[in-house]
C-alpha cells in the first residue's frame, strides 16, 4: 500500500520543534567563564644589609680597628654613648683646651681654680656616605665638680666632622680626619672653651699578625679665636689590641694605648697650695697618659669598651680617667 505523503504543515511543525529544543539547550548551558587575569607573583624582599664592616672587601674590619681612645680609621655606621670621668685636673684652662680662661681676663669661671673633677657624657652618630667616606657628630653634656667654684651641669662643646680613607690594603689603612668644635658650652660655668676649633688628624691601623692590630693617630688642635690663653695642642697616640677571644658571636680584645699632648702655645693659670693665683706660659708643656682597657663585641652590632687612664708625667690634664663607651653598628 503506498505511503501517504507527509503533510507540509506537519513537516513545518517538526522543524520548529527541533529548533526550539536546540535553542533551549543553548540557553540552559551558561557561557564559558572568562579566565581571571593572573596576578603577578610578589617579588621577594631583599634581606637587610649587614652593618658596614670595612670600606672594601676583605682585610681589616671596623671591629679589628676599634680602640679605646685612638679614633677608628675606618668609616662605619654607628651610634654611641660615651662617658668620660676625669679626676685631679689642676690646670683646666691650659691653652683653653678644656675650658676658657677665668675672669676677669676671660669669660670663664669667676674664681681661680685649684682642682677640677668632671664627667662628660657624649651621644654621637657616624654615617658612611661612600666606601671611603663617613661623617660624624656628637653632643656632650658636662658635669663639672670644681674645688673652689660652684658645681655646674650643662651642654658642652658639640663636635662634627668627616673622615676619608686615603690608603688601604688588606692589612693597613691610613685615613684623614677633620673635626670641628662649636663653642656651645657656657664658658662662665666651665662647660666650654668659648671659641671654635678645628682639628685635622691622621689615623692609621696595621695588622702584622692574626688577631693583633697596631693603631696610631696624630692630631693638631687649632683654636679659632679665644683669649691669649688659647694655643695649639698637638696630640699623638699609639696603641695595640689583641683579640684574646674571637668567635662569630663574641669578641674580647685587651688594649694598651699611649696618648700624649704637646702644648705649642697659650697660657695657663691656677692656685698654689697656699692659695696664690699664678699665671704662666703653657707652651712646651708635655703630657703623657697610659690607657688600658678591653673592648667587647657581641655578634656584628653591639659593642662595649671599658678603660682606665693614668698620667705618667708631672704635668697633666688629669691624674686619672675612666671611659665607658657603648656602641651599636647599624
Amino acid at each position: 500500500m503506498p505511503m501517504r505523503p507527509t503533510p507540509r504543515w506537519t513537516r513545518g511543525c517538526a522543524t520548529a520543534l527541533l529548533l526550539a529544543c536546540w535553542g533551549a539547550t543553548a540557553v540552559a548551558q551558561p557561557p564559558a567563564p572568562t579566565p581571571a587575569p593572573t596576578a603577578p607573583a610578589p617579588r621577594p624582599r631583599p634581606a637587610p644589609a649587614p652593618p658596614v664592616e670595612a670600606p672594601d672587601d676583605g682585610g681589616l674590619t671596623v671591629r679589628d680597628t676599634s680602640a679605646g681612645y685612638i679614633d677608628n680609621p675606618l668609616p662605619l655606621d654607628q651610634v654611641f654613648l660615651r662617658a668620660d670621668a676625669g679626676f685631679g685636673f689642676t690646670r683646666p684652662n691650659r691653652a683653653e683646651f678644656f675650658y676658657a680662661q677665668g675672669r676677669p681676663g676671660g669669660p670663664g669661671l669667676p674664681l681661680p681654680e685649684r682642682r677640677v673633677d668632671f664627667t662628660d657624657l657624649s651621644a654621637g652618630v657616624e654615617k658612611v656616605l661612600a666606601p671611603r667616606l663617613s661623617v660624624f657628630a656628637a653632643v656632650p653634656v658636662r658635669f663639672l665638680d670644681p674645688q673652689v667654684n660652684a658645681n655646674a651641669t650643662g651642654l658642652g662643646d658639640v663636635w662634627a666632622g668627616f673622615k676619608y680613607v686615603a690608603c688601604r690594603n688588606e692589612s693597613s689603612v691610613v685615613t684623614f680626619q677633620m673635626t670641628a668644635y662649636a663653642p656651645s658650652g657656657n664658658p662662665s660655668l666651665g662647660l666650654g672653651t668659648n671659641h671654635a676649633t678645628l682639628e685635622p688628624a691622621l689615623l692609621a691601623a696595621h695588622s702584622p699578625a692574626d688577631r693583633l692590630t697596631l693603631l696610631g693617630e696624630l692630631r693638631a688642635w687649632t683654636p679659632l679665636g679665644g683669649t691669649d690663653f688659647a694655643g695649639e695642642v698637638l696630640r699623638y697616640g699609639i696603641g695595640a689590641r689583641y683579640d684574646l677571644v674571637r668567635t662569630e658571636r663574641f669578641r674580647a680584645a685587651p688594649l694598651v694605648e699611649l696618648v700624649g699632648w704637646e702644648v705649642l702655645g697659650g697660657k695657663q693659670s691656677g692656685l698654689t697650695d697656699g692659695g696664690v693665683a699664678v699665671t704662666d706660659s703653657a707652651a712646651g708643656t708635655s703630657v703623657l697618659n697610659l690607657k688600658v682597657g678591653c673592648r667587647f663585641d657581641w655578634g656584628r652590632r653591639a659593642g662595649l669598651y671599658v678603660g682606665y687612664g693614668r698620667a705618667l708625667t708631672g704635668e697633666r690634664w688629669y691624674s686619672d680617667v675612666v671611659r665607658v663607651e657603648a656602641r651599636w653598628l647599624y
